[in-house]
């Protein structure tokens, strides 16, 4: 039996119809599933221990909804076949997770300034990344053109800072940084090739900064990201690579872990967390 798990906040409430198509189709061929609302399941290990006959979840949502998952779940504990499905205004990670189908997905960990620990699966940033994220989940008229238009927004009142980063005890230093994020998915942004080599499997994080830029200059980079041609701008743009990655900022800013907002982040340590096996849904693998 299939557990359907739906987020019905998801995406300003549109994935509702994507639910509604998934359950018609369980339906139609006639496959056993309980519907349930992230909103009704306040722990997952405990419901999937009282209900022994679910051998297979389906989880619907963004990458937010996703992240709340691996945030909240001991994804070790879980038996069952994980299937994931986009139904969200952000799938990032689907995009890298799809063409493989199935994948033993790197879920990785970040500690914010030593304290508090969040863990990420398609990617993290902080500084300009986390103020993106900042404005478009505050964003009451969410579209397939919110993250663009909270990315100039973004522009016009970010300060940019010096970071250090340190990959693997190698020590870098850069100036007037607007972008520091760390990629497992090889997108963000609603389909930006952010990390065009990431490898979800792979143990190793990429390391994005768009750095020495103006706010003139970010905006022509901006649209190099999307094909993945920012990444021949070498002179402006970094992409280093590491399982051990510490990015420290002068001042406090904005992190973000997967879209999901942290605020006044001097320092972020990330890692890999834990491997788990996850699977792209499709009708026709059932």
């Amino acid at each position: 039996m299939f557990l359907i798990i739906h987020n019905p906040l998801s995406s300003n409430r549109k994935s509702k119809r994507k639910t509604k198509r998934i359950v018609d189709y369980f339906q139609k061929k006639g496959i056993e599933f309980i519907l349930r609302s992230t909103l009704k399941i306040t722990n997952l290990n405990n419901y999937l221990d009282k209900r022994k006959n679910i051998t297979d979840i389906l989880f619907l949502g963004g990458d937010g909804s996703i992240n709340h998952l691996i945030n909240n779940v001991d994804l070790q504990k879980i038996k069952q076949n994980i299937y994931l499905a986009k139904s969200g205004s952000g799938n990032d990670f689907l995009r890298s997770l799809k063409p493989l189908k199935t994948a033993n997905v790197s879920i990785g960990e970040a500690t914010l300034d030593d304290k508090e620990k969040v863990k990420f699966i398609n990617g993290c940033g902080i500084g300009f990344d986390g103020l993106v994220c900042h404005y478009v989940n505050n964003d009451s008229k969410k579209s397939k053109l919110s993250y663009f238009i909270n990315v100039f927004r973004a522009i016009l009142k970010y300060r940019r800072q010096s970071i250090k980063l340190v990959i693997d005890k190698k020590e870098y230093n850069f100036k007037n940084t607007f972008i520091a994020s760390i990629q497992n998915g090889r997108y963000f942004g609603g389909g930006m090739k952010a990390a065009p080599k990431a490898d979800i499997e792979d143990d190793n994080y990429y390391v994005i900064i768009a750095h020495n830029l103006n706010k003139f200059l970010i905006q022509l980079l901006l649209l190099t990201i999307y094909p993945g041609w920012h990444r021949f701008i070498k002179s402006k743009i970094t992409i280093l690579k590491g399982k051990n990655i510490e990015v420290y900022f002068n001042e406090p800013t904005i992190f973000q872990a997967d879209g999901e907002v942290k605020e006044n982040i001097s320092k972020i340590s990330v890692k890999q967390h834990e491997k788990r096996l996850l699977h792209a849904f499709s009708k026709n693998i059932i």
